[in-house]
C-alpha cells in the first residue's frame, strides 16, 4: 500500500527525460551568456597588455641569453627596469666588473639595434637607488650621481657604438627608495617606455569602442 501511495507522486520515466533536457539547456544557456560577458572583459584586457608583455618578453630573452640561468638570480627584469645587485655589478674593491658590464651593453645594444624595440624605448636610465631613511648630504647625493655617471660611461666603453649612435637614449640619476624595500641598494637601469607603445596599446583598444 505505502508503494503504490509513493508512486502517485513519481513522475513516469518520460517526463522526467525531458525536464532534465530542459534543465541541462538553461544551464547551458546560463553558461554561455556567462562565458560571452567574460570573454568582452577578456578581450580588451588582452588587447592592452600585449605590446607591454610583448615587450617585456623582448627584454627576458635578451638578459636571458646575455647572462644564462646561472647569474639570473642576481638580475631581473620588473616593470620596465632592469634591477642587477651592487655585488654582481661591483667588485670588493668598488670597481666595476668588465664581464657584468659588456653583458649590459650587449643587452641594450642589441635593444636599440631591432627597430621593433627600439620604437618602444624612450630613454634607459642608469639610476643609483639609495633608501630615503638615509637622510644623505649634498656631499653624498653628489658622490651617488657620479657613481651612476661612471656606470654610464663604462657601458659607453665597454660598447663605443651605443655613445656613437645611440647616447641620446641615455641618461643617469640618483632615486631614492621606500625605506620598506628588502634590497634599496640594487642598481637599476629604467627604460622608460616610448609613446609609440601607448599608441600601440591604444590601436589595441579602437575596434572595441566601435
Amino acid at each position: 500500500m505505502k508503494t503504490e501511495n509513493i508512486r502517485k507522486f513519481l513522475l513516469p520515466p518520460g517526463p522526467i527525460l525531458a525536464l532534465t533536457l530542459i534543465g541541462l539547456l538553461l544551464l547551458s544557456a546560463l553558461l554561455y551568456y556567462r562565458s560571452v560577458r567574460i570573454q568582452r572583459f577578456l578581450e580588451p584586457a588582452l588587447a592592452m597588455s600585449e605590446p607591454r608583455l610583448k615587450f617585456g618578453q623582448n627584454i627576458n630573452d635578451l638578459i636571458s641569453k646575455e647572462f644564462g640561468a646561472e647569474e639570473l638570480d642576481g638580475i631581473k627584469f620588473k616593470s620596465n627596469s632592469i634591477l642587477i645587485r651592487q655585488s654582481l655589478l661591483f667588485t670588493n674593491s668598488n670597481g666595476l666588473r668588465p664581464d657584468t658590464i659588456k653583458k649590459l651593453a650587449n643587452i641594450f645594444l642589441s635593444a636599440l639595434n631591432n627597430q621593433d624595440i627600439r620604437k618602444h624605448i624612450s630613454i634607459i636610465l642608469v639610476i643609483v637607488r639609495t633608501p630615503a631613511s638615509n637622510n644623505i648630504d649634498e656631499q653624498q647625493q653628489l658622490q651617488l650621481q657620479e657613481m651612476a655617471g661612471q656606470i654610464l660611461k663604462k657601458l659607453y666603453e665597454s660598447e663605443p657604438k651605443i655613445e656613437k649612435e645611440f647616447n641620446r637614449y641615455f641618461g643617469s640619476t640618483v632615486f631614492t627608495t621606500d625605506s620598506k624595500i628588502k634590497e634599496p641598494n640594487l642598481i637599476e637601469f629604467r627604460i622608460v617606455p616610448s609613446e609609440q607603445l601607448h599608441i600601440e596599446v591604444l590601436q589595441k583598444l579602437m575596434k572595441y569602442a566601435e
